[in-house]
This record gives C-alpha cells, structure tokens and sequence, in this order.
C-alpha cells in the first residue's frame, strides 16, 4: 500500500500560496484520476482510497502535519518507506522538482511535524518555490500569493509533479529519482 500526501494549510485564506503547492499537485493528480475526496474527522485528513494507493491531503495546518500523516498510514497500515509527501522547498529554485528519500526537515515545519510523528525514512517530492527577497521574513514568503509570473508556470510545474509521481508509483523511489534529481 503506497500513501501520498500533498501538503499545506486549510482553509480559503491560503489557497494559492506558496506553501499550498502539495495540496495543488495533488488535487490535480486526483481530477487527473477522475476520482473525489472523502472527509474522515478522525483522520485529520480528506482521503482516497484507490486499491493498493491512498492519497491524502491533512486537514491540520502545515506545522501539525505530523498527526494527520501518522493517523492515515496507521489506519491504513501503510510502511514509512511507502510514504511520499509533496510539499514546496525555499532551498530549490522556483519550478524545479526534486525526489528525495530521508533527510533531515531543512527547517520546513511540515516535514519537521512528520519526522516527529513517523521518523525519518520517507520519500518526498521537493517543489521549489525560490528564497524569498532579501528582506522578507521566509514564514510570511510561504503565505504569500504565487505572483502573476509564477502563476503562468505553475500548471507546468503541477504537470511535471504528476509525471514525478506516476514514476514513482510505476518504478520505486529509487528508479525515478534518476529523472528528477
């Protein structure tokens, strides 16, 4: 059983921002699939169950991903080292995707919440979303809106995330980090 969580926060305050790219990719993934969202409160989470996949996306907010995560695998039963998490990178450049296995959170608190819950040995789709400019604060670059520029590449970005999923489902970590690394 393979889980794949797309994260971000709650909320129509925070649709669009930086830090709702996971649940972007994965809502599209899932319109992709012609298939729709449940709702489980015990769950933290809506959820599809889809033979041998779940995809999810927490209810919570970013920083308690954790407790959503761990909730869904359980009851799922699904192994850590069959858990890919989607979610935005400051570190990579705006558009570039990177899949990744372990490794520390690089101070996202999403991840961090995860590594908390569930430990560290799991498979992640990095998106980069760019360092903020030199003077803004990294906690409100996240919140803000994609700009007008960004916007225009974003279903290019969403497109070429699925694709980085479908390898993954299709081969394995290791084989499809060879094509987006």
């Amino acid at each position: 059983m393979k889980l794949i969580v797309g994260l971000g926060n709650p909320g129509a305050k925070y649709e669009k921002t930086r830090h709702n790219l996971g649940l972007m990719v994965v809502d599209n993934f899932v319109r992709e699939k012609g298939l729709s969202w449940l709702h489980n409160p015990d769950l933290s989470s809506h959820y599809i169950k889809d033979a041998d996949l779940v995809i999810a996306k927490p209810t919570t907010y970013m920083n308690q991903s954790g407790i959503a995560i761990a909730s869904i695998s359980h009851y799922f039963r699904v192994d850590l080292e069959d858990l890919l998490v989607i979610h935005d990178d400051l570190d990579l450049p705006f558009s570039k995707i990177r899949l990744t296995f372990g490794g520390s959170s690089a101070g996202h608190r999403g991840i961090e919440s995860i590594i908390e819950s569930l430990g560290m040995e799991f498979s992640r789709l990095r998106i980069g979303i760019d360092r903020p400019p030199e003077r803004l604060d990294p906690e409100k670059y996240v919140l803000q809106k994609f700009s007008t520029e960004e916007n225009k590449q974003l279903p290019k970005i969403i497109e070429k995330s699925i694709e980085a999923i479908k390898a993954y489902l299709d081969s394995g970590i290791e084989a499809a980090m060879n094509g987006y690394n």
